[in-house]
């Protein structure tokens, strides 16, 4: 109990300085019998101010409280707000450190929050945390430093609070932010990119106002007479359409891109695009593969879909193995019999990958809509419109362009084929890939 009363008492750096003055006097003080019961005087001083903080934080029946809150899924890839709540509960003002117990793996180090404290105060101190990978975190116990408001000099520290586990999903930030950025079926131009409608289905909705972007063939010349207006026929898009997200968990997903995985940013999209896809009446699933089958979700519309998708991504892992399309094909035809909306993430870089490949995705197209998503490397992109200085850098942005042009043959051969690609950088690859999922439900093919 003594060892532990006396670990929670700092001396700070305010001591210290105060400290180091007296010495220098007291060396002084050998040129001077005055200067030297001076620093005598200071000594006692320091001494009877030390007492008198240490009263005040030790039996002045004060204390302190402290509370963290934060949400009960954190999201990967995205800034997450952790709040500490601090209760003053001393008669005096107070001076405060704050250490959360942030866990290691979000590689947050000698971070703490300091200030100032008035009586019986609460006040809300927070952060933010940035998780990059999927999993369970523990928040460790926090540690609060106290000192009184003048000079300060001691500390009592506080060890409070419990460990808390807090688990880390696919990005539901980023699904909202989606969600609010969709296109929506009365709207023309939300969202990051505009969207035209490129046509319809044919199940009558409503009669509505034209407005830019909308098809003039469904102009309704009768009702534009009646108003002073253009209206046009409003069409509901078909509903209840299949879509399965499949995803490549293989090596070739394993390359990192602002801190995360390019598996990453196709679990986030999927969990983002399977809500919107939800709200539409469609109905969502999931498969994974490596070199076979691994989890699997079938597409329906229900209340606890999403959910359901949610822990399945969260438990999704990266494996080294190379992907098998043979399996991934055997398993769309056995367990995927409706013709259905294929969202394939992959990273078929070279065209040697492809020519293995190809078969097996013209084949899978065949049964079902494909669309192949592929990532661009953002860095080469760069690197090639680097204006070269010199013959080193002449080379990098001669292979860059290579690469770059490789990787538009490899789209070009797969949309021969009547595939749908989309190329996207890992940070666009949401809106990009909902943009080609509108467009395919505007054009009646999904």
């Amino acid at each position: 109990m003594i060892i532990a009363h006396l670990q929670s008492i700092y001396f700070t750096r305010s001591l210290f300085w105060v400290f180091a003055a007296i010495i220098i006097v007291m060396v002084l003080g050998a040129l001077s019998p005055i200067i030297f019961w001076i620093s005598i005087a200071m000594l006692a001083a320091l001494v009877a101010l030390i007492v008198f903080d240490y009263i005040g934080l030790y039996h002045a029946g004060g204390r302190i409280e402290v509370k963290r809150t934060m949400d009960e899924r954190l999201s990967m890839g995205s800034d997450n707000q952790i709040r500490v709540h601090i209760f003053c509960g001393y008669r005096t003002s107070l001076k405060y450190r704050v250490i959360d117990g942030i866990p290691h793996l979000l590689r947050m180090r000698d971070f703490e929050m300091s200030g100032g404290l008035s009586p019986a105060e609460t006040r809300v101190l927070k952060y933010t945390v940035h998780p990059q990978q999927r999993g369970v975190y523990t928040f460790g116990k926090t540690v609060v430093f106290v000192s009184s408001g003048g000079l300060g000099l001691l500390e009592r520290r506080y060890i409070l609070g419990e460990p808390t586990d807090v688990k880390v999903y696919p990005s539901l930030i980023h699904m909202k932010e989606v969600e609010l950025v969709s296109i929506s079926k009365l709207s023309v131009n939300q969202g990051v990119k505009k969207m035209r409608r490129l046509g319809h289905s044919y199940e009558f909705e409503q009669i509505k106002t034209y407005v830019q972007g909308d098809d003039y063939r469904s102009i309704n010349w009768k009702a534009t007479a009646r108003n002073q207006g253009l209206m046009i026929n409003q069409y509901e898009d078909e509903k209840s359409q299949p879509i399965y997200f499949v995803i490549d968990k293989g090596r070739n997903m394993k390359m990192p891109f602002n801190g995360l995985s390019l598996v990453d940013y196709a679990v986030n999209s999927t969990l983002a695009i399977s809500n919107v896809a939800l709200q539409k009446s469609d109905k969502v699933g999931l498969l994974t593969f490596d070199n076979a089958l691994g989890e699997f979700v079938k597409a329906e519309n229900r209340s606890g879909q999403l959910n359901a998708l949610l822990e399945n991504l969260y438990n999704l892992q990266l494996t080294d193995l190379e992907p098998d399309f043979n399996s991934l094909y055997h398993a769309l035809k056995s367990q995927v019999r409706q013709r259905s909306l294929i969202f394939l993430f992959t990273n078929c870089n070279t065209l040697h990958s492809l020519k293995r490949i190809k078969p097996i995705l013209n084949l899978i197209n065949k049964q079902h809509l494909l669309v192949a998503i592929m990532f661009e490397n953002s860095e080469i992109s760069d690197l090639a419109m680097k204006q070269p200085g010199s013959l080193e850098e002449i080379y990098e942005n001669t292979t860059a362009e290579g690469f770059i042009y490789e990787q538009l043959l490899i789209a070009s051969e797969l949309n021969t084929l009547g595939i749908h690609t989309i190329v996207s950088k890992p940070e666009e690859l949401s809106i990009n890939t909902i943009n080609k999922y509108l467009e395919l439900k505007a054009k009646g093919k999904a």
